[in-house]
């Protein structure tokens, strides 16, 4: 079959790999039908090369089962379905606390092993993928729904979700969301269905800004306002009642703990590489008594509450798609989305 194989930073190459085969009796073998290109996949076109080449990419994927191992029970052939970006196990201690991104099994390696993608979990940017725990794992798509619809189940929609729930977002509150692409546009939406009454969309790029004033957002580009002076004047002085960083840009949690009140709440969700990022402790988490958080989503606890918003026509996932693209030129997707250029908000691609 084909797939987009990485061979090293900018450097990712359509080409024959591996047609995908049960391996364990949990496992199950998915037909792709629709794939995406993440933000996050961006960290391996630009970042430094990695030691270990020739493993497919992508981690947002969904189409129709194909095979199912003999322990799976939730699934069968021709069911269609979405994939978590991240696999848990379902069994042990971590995943039994609904922490499927620490799972204990599929993330023994280390952090981030779990995620499709990398040399020990083969991506979805392909024409099938193996699925280990496919009872944990995968999200079965009602017939009211396209593809399309649900595909974002698999990662973004679940992680703006969540940073809407970490900063713990409620009626009449002010929010603040770093960011306008993907993921900042559903921390947005969530935002406004969790009862904010008000949400400052922050960026640089005024046509991602033009689309969050439809959304029902207050733009602001800090390039030519003052950030800080800015949410202080829609908010009375007071401050926001919560922050969300959703880029992954390091200064940004800073600005993120500046502009929230005291007693708010900051989170995290862009993913940021560093291990290091420099955060005032006294002056400000612990003189704002503020609450922090941050995490790698876990669309697992999320699938179930998200899918009805959207059967229900509360959530259009696909608002963000600004690309369809067949799989063979994935990497000219890769190449716009990496330049920013056409306006791309969200690349599609079709096996």
């Amino acid at each position: 079959m084909k797939g987009i194989v990485y061979h090293g930073q900018e450097d990712f190459r359509v080409e024959d790999v591996a047609d995908p085969k049960i391996q364990d009796e949990h496992d199950a073998v998915v037909r792709i039908e629709k794939t995406a290109i993440c933000g996050s996949d961006l960290h391996l076109w630009h970042g430094d090369p990695l030691p270990i080449t020739g493993f497919t990419l992508g981690h947002e994927f969904g189409g129709v089962v194909e095979e199912v191992g003999s322990a799976v029970g939730r699934f069968q052939k021709g069911d269609r379905v979405v994939v978590s970006c991240t696999a848990g196990c379902g069994q042990c201690s971590f995943c039994h606390r609904h922490l499927y991104s620490g799972c204990q099994k599929v993330a023994a390696a280390g952090a981030f092993t779990n995620v499709f993608g990398n040399p020990l979990l083969p991506g979805g940017q392909a024409e099938g993928a193996r699925v280990p725990f496919a009872d944990t794992n995968l999200f079965r798509v009602p017939e009211s729904l396209g593809l399309e619809q649900a595909l974002f189940l698999t990662d973004i929609l679940p992680t703006g979700t969540m940073g809407a729930e970490l900063a713990e977002v409620g009626f009449g509150d002010t929010v603040v969301v770093f960011g306008c692409g993907p993921v900042g546009t559903f921390a947005q939406r969530a935002s406004q269905i969790r009862g904010a009454a008000m949400v400052i969309a922050v960026d640089l790029h005024e046509g991602r800004l033009e689309r969050a004033k439809e959304r029902g957002c207050i733009p602001l580009n800090p390039a030519k306002e003052d950030l800080r002076e800015r949410v202080l004047e829609l908010t009375h002085g007071e401050g926001a009642d919560a922050a969300i960083e959703a880029i992954g840009v390091p200064s940004l949690v800073r600005d993120a703990i500046d502009v929230v009140r005291t007693g708010g709440r900051v989170s995290v969700i862009g993913v940021i590489t560093a291990d290091e990022v420099p955060l005032p402790i006294m002056s400000g988490l612990m003189a704002k008594n503020l609450t922090f958080r941050a995490g790698l989503v876990m669309p697992q606890n999320h699938v179930q509450s998200l899918m009805p918003l959207i059967e229900q026509g509360r959530l259009d996932p696909t608002e963000i798609i600004t690309h369809r693209m067949p799989l063979a030129d994935g990497v000219a997707g890769y190449e716009v989305f990496a330049a920013r250029e056409e306006d791309v908000m969200k690349v599609v691609l079709t096996p």
